[in-house]
């Protein structure tokens, strides 16, 4: 997981050209030649894994349901209805088997959550070894092992349990917020033999998540990111492309 220029992951797939986290944010992402698709993992109320960031639906579908409280066909009738998708995980598999590798951000801190990914995996085809497994929680690591053996880790540094707890689970690929990725932390990190990814924009930065500009990305860039999180894959390409 060390490219020897930095991946373009697009986050929520191409979501600033299409609703974010759908098969269609998922297709542009691909012509954008981004390196992957970042996506969000929850699970529904009948045990289906679905892709949806936000917890409840007020932002997507403007209504107060839980994503945890509904059934996966309901969740994404409600968001279609919005003009927003909440596809089942299977279905977002099946658009990127063998095109594309998928980071899945996982919301959920529960084991039963890697259970529910790796049957929507099986549903779908899609081999263990083009997913990314995003995590919190280090607790997670070893039933991640477990579940999808052939999934690289990725250790949510941010919003996580402290990064050390990964480091001692062995886990070597890192994801920082941009705010966090001082050329003295990236380089830090990378000696001990981690590759660093980092979200743009967010916390401490003035942009919304996932949003940057050349600048931004060419500081990320020259401190020797490994991977970057970008809403826009087609500005993140031509900047890797184009240092």
């Amino acid at each position: 997981m060390s490219p020897a220029r930095p991946w373009v992951i697009a986050h929520r797939g191409h979501s600033a050209a299409a609703a974010e986290n759908s098969v269609s944010a998922l297709e542009q992402a691909i012509v954008a030649r981004a390196d992957a698709v970042e996506a969000d993992v929850r699970i529904s109320s009948d045990g289906i894994a679905v892709v949806s960031h936000d917890a409840h639906l007020s932002r997507l579908a403007g209504d107060n349901g839980a994503v945890a409280d509904l059934p996966a066909e309901e969740l994404d009738a409600r968001a279609r209805r919005a003009g927003a998708e909440i596809p089942r995980l299977a279905t977002l598999m099946r658009a990127a088997r063998g095109r594309i590798p998928l980071m899945l951000d996982v919301k959920e801190r529960n084991p039963i959550v890697l259970t529910h990914i790796a049957s929507a995996a099986v549903e779908a085809g899609f081999p263990a070894s083009a997913l990314i497994l995003g995590l919190r929680d280090a607790a997670l690591v070893r039933p991640s092992r477990t579940q999808l053996p052939d999934a690289d880790i990725l250790a949510l540094h941010g919003e996580s349990d402290p990064l050390q707890s990964f480091r001692e689970a062995g886990v070597t690929l890192v994801r920082l917020w941009e705010a966090q990725a001082a050329p003295v932390t990236v380089s830090g990190l990378r000696s001990q033999g981690c590759t660093v990814w980092a979200t743009t924009g967010g916390p401490k930065t003035g942009r919304d998540v996932g949003d940057a500009t050349p600048e931004s990305l060419g500081n990320l860039i020259a401190a020797g990111i490994g991977g970057i999180l970008i809403n826009d894959p087609d500005l993140g390409r031509h900047a890797v492309d184009n240092p």
